[in-house]
């Protein structure tokens, strides 16, 4: 029977030794590899997460106030009285209920106070926050007279415009 402390097992990493030319590939000063300095990606950072942060939370509070306005309503009290036994024969879109499908019926819902509008108006604020986002970056990068991710991010932005034209 072999000694297993004299064979490594399989299960083990390899055993590296740290090298004096190994570089960092995650540096934390001066230039990032990328053409992005620290100071640059510093700067970008907090106004990119700012539209983040501020983005997903209107729209998830945007959502919750339509959710609110939907099971208030009379009418839609009146839809569920109906749609439950709709429900329970399998039909899954409960009879009478709007649901706007473009932008001019969601903001013609939102105007007059219809909930699923609302509900409506939250997801496409949700959807509308990467965009944003990348057009922050857009704006970023101008500021720091980087033309090369000025032109990467532009194109992120055409792609992602052209997405949306070719879903509708």
């Amino acid at each position: 029977m072999k000694n297993s402390r004299s064979h490594p097992s399989s299960m083990e990493p390899p055993q590296v030794e740290p090298s004096d030319d190994h570089q960092d590939p995650w540096p934390t000063t001066g230039d990032t590899g990328s053409g992005i300095t620290e100071q640059t990606s510093r700067r970008l950072t907090r106004p990119v997460s700012g539209v983040l942060r501020v983005g997903v939370v209107t729209s998830a509070c945007v959502i919750a106030a339509g959710t609110v306005v939907t099971f208030l309503s009379a009418a839609s009290r009146a839809s569920a009285r109906r749609s439950v036994p709709q429900l329970r024969r399998g039909i899954l879109h409960p009879a009478g209920v709007y649901l706007p499908h473009t932008l001019a019926a969601v903001v013609k819902g939102v105007g007059q106070g219809n909930g699923p509008a609302l509900v409506m108006l939250g997801f496409l604020l949700l959807i509308a926050t990467p965009v944003l986002r990348v057009i922050v970056s857009a704006i970023g990068f101008t500021l720091e007279k980087d033309r090369r991710f000025v032109l990467i991010t532009l194109v992120v932005l055409a792609v992602l415009i052209g997405s949306f034209a070719v879903g509708s």
